[in-house]
């Protein structure tokens, strides 16, 4: 019985490293029996603006209850008059402090005019910081910019992209 022990509590443990410096071991979610079919989490911002973090199916960290890894993971989050949107394939949900990482076709869009489209994007939504570190596509009316990485603050008010950036902007007017 020590044999089985020793041997079951040396294998390697493989950690998934989330962006901003929260991980989790895929063991966690696996030996956890707690699923919920179509969660919605609803929250204030600093603002006092609500937001909402959906998903098809979530299920719970087994040693931090407040950490759900989601699938097909969707948020919307208010500004004034304003809604913007978030969807994409996987995700992880950080109740505690309100922090969302979404993977796999990521799409953010403000239901009209405005798209970006990434692999991966984090969202802090106290702190109402959205950003990515992989290329990211976005579209605006007819223009388009392409870069490695962006950060976009006060739910849109201010974009920033890092590293190499190209910019294609069209004049409507003719």
């Amino acid at each position: 019985m020590i044999l089985i022990l020793v041997v079951y509590n040396n294998n390697p443990v493989k950690k998934k490293t989330v962006y901003n410096g929260f991980s989790y071991d895929e063991r966690d979610f696996q030996s956890f029996k707690q699923v919920l079919h179509k969660p919605t989490f609803i929250g204030i911002d600093n603002k006092n603006q609500p937001f909402k973090v959906m998903a098809n199916k979530a299920v719970r960290l087994k040693k931090e209850p407040n950490i759900f890894n989601l699938e097909k993971p969707t948020g919307e989050i208010n500004s004034g008059n304003e809604k913007f949107f978030l969807s994409g394939d996987k995700g992880i949900f950080n109740k505690n402090v309100d922090q969302l990482k979404v993977k796999g076709n990521v799409k953010f869009n403000d239901g009209e005019n405005m798209t970006f489209t990434t692999s991966e994007m984090y969202f802090d939504f106290k702190k109402e910081v959205l950003s990515g570190n992989k290329k990211v596509n976005g579209k605006k009316n007819n223009s388009v910019i392409i870069s490695e990485g962006f950060k976009i603050f006060n739910n849109g008010e201010q974009i920033f992209f890092t590293g190499k950036t190209k910019l294609k902007l069209i004049n409507e007017k003719n």
